[in-house]
């Protein structure tokens, strides 16, 4: 080596002695010399790298669609198939299966055989190669037994992925989960199902769809339960032979108290299905009296059709569950070198099934819940009715007001219901349901309804179908003996939402039309019609049931907004139901004299009421709410002001949604009237139904029976 370096400077100054000189020889010489130099390298190496490049390439996988990982490469060198791999793919994985029998490294072996096969599924985008992949994927996992990889091992994650994915592309949408024979690359596996799991709270799971390849928008928090098996989504359609059970009866003197001797509108109902598509409705509503055309009938439509106004609850038909689909494999080290397989597929819903068991285990499933929620949003549309139910009040018309589950409702469970804002609907819950929703003290002991309405109609009004349609959920799951969990209902409500929940909790007697019209009821020369329907919008009581009562952005004062010019522009363009300005006109006749009515009862759109200066909105914070209610309020502002005094949320002034009497009070700083979505109002809204929780023990909880007997009196004694 010495030598090569002395002729290597010889060379070097000859060359300076000569520059002139110095030709193709002289380079040819220079190139030798390094090439020389190079020689003296060693054949290893090792050099400084960032954390990124080390970390991106110690977790290559096929899964990213590029070369298998480091793992599965050092399981190709080792059995001589590097150049077989590059040349056939197919012969190599082959071979590398007849070599993995009896092998020391058979754990090593399976684990190059998945990532291989799903390599090739990529790029022939084979049915069976994908399948191949998660049959030896769920080998070398082999859950449920021992002798599976350590959950450290890197490989392990891996095997999951390739285990889901390669499901997922095995069996597309339409996921077909019955018994079938299915082909691989080396022979094939017989399946069994049993069709008993695809049966659901009286329900059928069908058109089933992965999750894997959808993407969810709009929603920034996107949850996913990490576990075993095919995320997917199942849409579930009442089930024709289902019998639901029959609800308890009620007590005669509620019974009566409810029925009024009124055809209640059906107000509990899936969103967007016609009544008779869903096999719940069994509850029958109180026969109409004689000319159940007329107001007295209670039917807010104004369609006159009582054979449609069979209140009953249901999950709506168009609200997706997250499931998960196993194809589970006994003793598969021993099946997965055969050339006959079998296996079975399972059904899991998640509210039912956070985990499977496999063998000696409980195996968490794997879940999308977030793409679950958010396809059934695209898919009921519920943002299309937010205008039309402001400018139209008759939206709901044939279609009834609507109170929404997401879930059946579960014994034990406290609804929650949500209540939206002016030109709003249930769509503008979402982010804050799929948060509330991931806190499993939350999932596992509430049900959350949504209530729809057409929010250019009176508050009052509105508040009316809102009590109709709780009072149905409650009587159709059997009532609060039946179930005491039905009794601790909690209601959430944004901007004219809140109002509407201020109604059910209120006993104001006559102080509300008094302070509304101006002068008794009994002065005024009323149809029966009329006079029903004022008692039953005007002279409310607090419901029972309800326990609690959160108000978001609330204009409890009323709306600056409202008041503006071109606010009560906007309220004259819009069209209430013919029931609704009938009766303000029989109202203002049977006023006698008294004209100066004409401008507070014809005005009856929500906007006008929101008015400060309305005669509705000075009189409705004048009446306490009922004394066993709580209350809490949230409140956003614009900005993080000093002085919450003129703070607003660019609708609702701090001062008009401030009220004493709550139990507890969140300014919510740097945010606008539409808070739902941030993180500082859905954390509340959690502490306040964990607070519910904890007050309301399932093991503790009991019935309100004495509530209900006090509604009675306070109704009797609230008629003028």
């Amino acid at each position: 080596m010495i030598r090569i370096f002395t002729a290597a400077r010889r060379a070097s100054a000859r060359s300076i002695r000569r520059p002139v000189r110095m030709g193709h020889a002289a380079r040819g010489g220079g190139v030798l010399a390094l090439v020389l130099l190079a020689g003296c390298a060693g054949p290893v190496t090792v050099r400084h790298v960032s954390l990124v490049h080390s970390y991106r390439d110690t977790t290559r996988t096929a899964l990213q669609g590029g070369r298998p990982a480091d793992e599965t490469m050092i399981v190709l060198r080792r059995h001589g198939l590097l150049a077989a791999w590059r040349a056939d793919p197919d012969r190599a994985i082959a071979t590398l299966r007849t070599q993995a029998a009896g092998r020391d490294d058979e754990g090593d072996v399976l684990f190059a055989l998945a990532e291989l096969s799903y390599r090739q599924g990529l790029r022939h985008h084979h049915a069976q190669d994908f399948l191949a992949a998660a049959v030896y994927a769920y080998a070398f996992l082999q859950p449920g037994q021992t002798g599976g990889p350590s959950p450290y091992d890197g490989r392990f994650r891996q095997a999951c992925d390739l285990y889901n994915l390669g499901l997922a592309a095995a069996f597309p949408a339409p996921v077909n989960v019955t018994a079938q024979t299915r082909a691989l690359p080396f022979g094939d596996i017989v399946l069994s199902a049993d069709p008993a799991q695809l049966r659901w709270h009286g329900r059928l799971l069908e058109r089933l769809q992965p999750t894997a390849t959808l993407g969810v928008g709009g929603i920034p928090n996107v949850y996913r339960t990490p576990g075993l098996g095919e995320a997917l989504t199942a849409l579930a359609r009442p089930d024709p032979a289902f019998t639901p059970p029959q609800p308890a009866p009620q007590p005669a003197p509620q019974a009566a108290h409810e029925a009024k001797h009124l055809v209640q509108p059906s107000a509990v109902a899936d969103l967007t299905g016609p009544a008779h598509d869903d096999a719940l409705r069994a509850v029958p509503t109180p026969p109409a009296p004689h000319g159940g055309n007329d107001l007295a009938s209670g039917d807010p439509t104004g369609s006159g059709d009582e054979a449609a106004n069979d209140g009953s609850f249901s999950v709506s038909d168009k609200l997706r569950v997250p499931a998960s689909l196993l194809l589970e494999i006994d003793n598969p080290r021993a099946q997965v070198l055969g050339a006959h397989l079998t296996g079975r597929l399972v059904l899991r819903v998640m509210d039912e099934s956070p985990d499977t068991p496999i063998g000696h285990a409980r195996v968490p499933a794997e879940y999308d819940q977030t793409a679950a929620r958010a396809l059934s949003l695209v898919d009921a549309a519920l943002w299309t009715k937010e205008y039309r139910g402001f400018f139209d009040g008759t939206t709901y018309d044939g279609t009834r007001p609507r109170l929404i589950a997401m879930t059946p409702h579960r014994r034990g469970n406290m609804p929650v219901v949500f209540i939206h804002g002016t030109a709003s609907s249930p769509y503008r819950w979402a982010v804050m349901v799929n948060d509330l929703l991931e806190d499993r003290r939350i999932r596992d002991h509430f049900d959350f309804w949504f209530f729809s309405y057409a929010t250019s109609n009176p508050i009052p009004y509105s508040a009316w179908q809102l009590r109709h349609a709780i009072t149905q959920a409650v009587d159709s799951l059997g009532g609060v003996k039946a179930d005491p969990a039905l009794g601790h209902i909690t209601l959430v409500g944004h901007s004219q939402g809140g109002l509407l929940a201020r109604m059910l909790v209120i006993n104001p007697g006559d102080r509300l039309w008094d302070g509304t019209a101006g002068r008794p009821l009994s002065s005024f020369h009323l149809s029966d019609s009329t006079r029903e329907l004022v008692h039953e919008t005007m002279f409310p009581t607090a419901m029972p049931e309800i326990q609690r009562v959160v108000f978001i952005s609330t204009p409890q004062h009323g709306s600056y907004l409202a008041a503006m010019s071109i606010a009560r522009l906007v309220g004259s363009m819009v069209s209430l139901p013919v029931r609704v300005t009938e009766t303000a006109r029989d109202i203002v006749t049977g006023a006698g004299d008294s004209t100066h009515l004409n401008n507070r009862v014809l005005r009856l759109g929500s906007v006008y009421a929101m008015s400060p200066h309305s005669a509705f909105m000075r009189t409705l914070p004048t009446i306490p709410m009922a004394p066993d209610v709580q209350a809490h309020s949230i409140i956003p502002v614009c900005g993080n002001p000093r002085d919450l005094t003129h703070a607003d949320d660019g609708v609702v002034s701090y001062e008009s949604a401030h009220i004493p009497d709550v139990q507890s009070e969140l300014v919510v700083r740097n945010s606008e009237h539409s808070t739902q979505s941030n993180p500082a109002t859905i954390a509340e809204v959690q502490r306040i139904l964990l607070l519910q929780l904890a007050q309301n023990p399932p093991q503790a909880m009991t019935p309100a029976a004495p509530r209900h007997a006090r509604r009675a009196v306070v109704a009797r004694a609230g008629r003028p």
